[in-house]
């Protein structure tokens, strides 16, 4: 399955799909360093999608395509959010949240190989060994700092 195939296959999300990271905000994109852009196959806004049927919920922000090889894909879910304690916080609620949705209301997706990565909106207020990071680190999220290279 195809990262651009199991969007389509999404109701919720069947609209959201842009080639690239066009689906990313322009000031998030700036986050995302690829030496081979090419492998990008698209992105989706999750929470900008998702935004009007789940509004009071803690939306993860992004889904993108990236090619692995000459015919699989996997997602890489980024999460852009303040790298604080109360921020990491947070992400576990979002990361929490996104897991149950995926596997109730987008199988394909849920489906693909994914990797979870939190990237710091600003400053990176939170030491590397806190508990906080450490239980996000458990759960499989890789915090990035202010950059994530693909």
């Amino acid at each position: 399955m195809n990262f651009r195939k199991a969007v389509a296959g999404t109701s919720a999300l069947k609209d959201a799909y842009q080639d690239g990271l066009q689906g990313l905000r322009k000031a998030d994109r700036a986050k995302i360093v690829c030496a081979e852009p090419r492998r990008l196959t698209g992105s989706v806004d999750v929470d900008k999608a998702l935004a009007d049927l789940y509004p009071n919920d803690p939306r993860w922000d992004y889904g993108i395509g990236v090619r692995k090889g000459s015919s699989s894909e996997h997602v890489v879910w980024v999460e852009v959010h303040p790298a604080t304690t109360h921020g990491a916080n947070e992400v576990y609620k979002k990361y929490v949240w996104f897991k149950q949705w995926l596997a109730s209301s987008a199988p394909l997706l849920a489906n693909m190989t994914g990797q979870y990565v939190w990237i710091a909106s600003g400053e990176v207020a939170i030491p590397p060994n806190s508990p906080h990071r450490r239980r996000l680190a458990a759960q499989g999220i890789l915090f990035a700092g202010r950059k994530f290279s693909i």
